[in-house]
């Protein structure tokens, strides 16, 4: 009690210099209590636009405009490497069908699906008998085809069938209205290995029609699930090697896009591709559009660098403010220490001293500017911000004091004279 009696009477002498270090440690304790909501903030802009903003890539051929040439191991890693949230893709190939009044004509109205097949296959042998021909595209999902959503009103689906139908590995398809089929129908279709040429054939498989749609679509006369266009090319290729021909049926991809599903981690996504092969040397590339996530986030990540950085600035500030107001405070009172000099008391005694009362009227001013944070925003009050304000203006009050305290008492006296 004695001690804080005799500093409580030191700091009266000085009334204004300690009100001002009273008023800086609270003005710096509210201004730095308050200072990491700007940074919350601006962390939650960051974290805002890399959730909001959608980063999309596709695959492109890296030697022509023409349509890229995907191979399925290389689509299904893609698919399987957990990066994409979304993603699309489509295979083609191209067919002969008979519509639905040459195939009755042949078979029948009543025909089952294997008389329809032996009708088939005799129509292929009549040369005055023309077949349509068409390509039969194949999605991974309804969403994946612009054409099908575009007139997804115009489609009459058979029940229980609806447009998660593409997503299964079903033999289903979704067929033009303009062959006379309806929802229900299986119908042959007679395919083609080359896609580009009818000469050489892959053989016949039969699909159930889950749909029609009502007008033109000039890409394509069908649609399957891409699933099942793949099993039908793995089986239609294991029954040409028992037939020993050797005949493959190719399963490409043309078009494979995507949605980043965690833009964190875009580059590490680069790497990954680079690492696939897809850098662009050679056959095929991967485009990202991340143009607007950049210019979104760079000028936020570099405040956010700045404010972060800011930290050590505003420290290293309250330090040397401690030593100026410090430094002014303990000059004034030199003739003071003189005298507490010759009345037996140490330079070290005078320099704890004074250095007590500089810690207690931070310390006051700090515990001022957190009351008052904490009657404005309870949640931004942090320990460890009044620790370290504390320990800098401290610090810097020390050193003022340590190069202050050293006086000779006879020219202070003298120069009182």
């Amino acid at each position: 009690m004695k001690g804080l009696s005799y500093l409580w009477r030191m700091a009266g002498r000085r009334k204004a210099a300690c009100l001002l270090v009273l008023l800086f440690a609270m003005a710096a304790t509210v201004f730095l209590l308050l200072y990491p909501g700007f940074i919350d903030s601006t962390r939650a802009r960051l974290k805002e636009a890399y959730e909001s903003i959608e980063v999309t890539g596709w695959i492109l051929n890296a030697e022509s405009y023409e349509e890229p040439v995907i191979p399925r191991e290389q689509w299904k890693t893609l698919v399987n490497s957990g990066y994409f949230s979304e993603s699309s893709a489509y295979h083609y190939f191209q067919f002969k069908l008979y519509p639905k009044d040459q195939l009755e004509a042949q078979a029948g109205k009543d025909a089952d699906d294997d008389q329809n097949l032996r009708a088939m296959q005799k129509l292929l042998q009549q040369e005055e008998v023309r077949g349509e021909n068409g390509w039969m595209y194949a999605y991974d999902r309804f969403a994946s085809c612009d054409q099908l959503v575009r007139i997804q009103d115009k489609i009459t689906w058979l029940d229980g069938y609806d447009e998660s139908c593409l997503e299964g590995k079903e033999r289903i398809c979704i067929i033009s209205d303009e062959f006379g089929y309806q929802p229900g129908d299986t119908i042959p279709f007679f395919a083609s290995v080359t896609m580009d040429d009818l000469s050489e054939m892959c053989g016949i498989f039969r699909l159930k029609v889950a749909a029609t749609y009502h007008g033109n679509i000039t890409a394509f006369k069908a649609v399957m699930p891409i699933a099942t266009s793949e099993e039908l090319c793995s089986a239609a290729t294991t029954a040409h090697q028992q037939m020993g021909d050797g005949m493959v049926w190719p399963f490409t991809l043309r078009s494979f896009v995507f949605t980043v599903k965690d833009n964190h981690r875009l580059e590490e996504l680069k790497d990954y591709l680079v690492e696939q092969g897809l850098s662009g040397s050679a056959g095929i590339r991967v485009a990202l559009d991340d143009r607007i996530l950049k210019g979104t986030v760079a000028p936020i990540e570099s405040n956010l660098a700045l404010l972060e950085g800011l930290y050590i600035f505003f420290f290293v500030m309250i330090a040397a403010i401690g030593f100026f107001l410090s430094f002014l405070l303990a000059r004034g009172r030199k003739p003071e220490y003189a005298v507490m000099r010759m009345l037996g008391e140490s330079r070290a005694q005078i320099t704890l001293k004074a250095l007590c009362e500089q810690f207690v009227l931070c310390l006051i001013g700090v515990l001022l500017g957190a009351a008052a944070v904490g009657m404005m925003e309870k949640s931004s009050f942090q320990l460890s911000i009044c620790a370290v304000i504390l320990l800098c203006y401290t610090l810097g009050a020390a050193v003022a004091v340590m190069l202050t305290v050293r006086v000779n008492v006879m020219d202070i006296l003298r120069d009182k004279e």
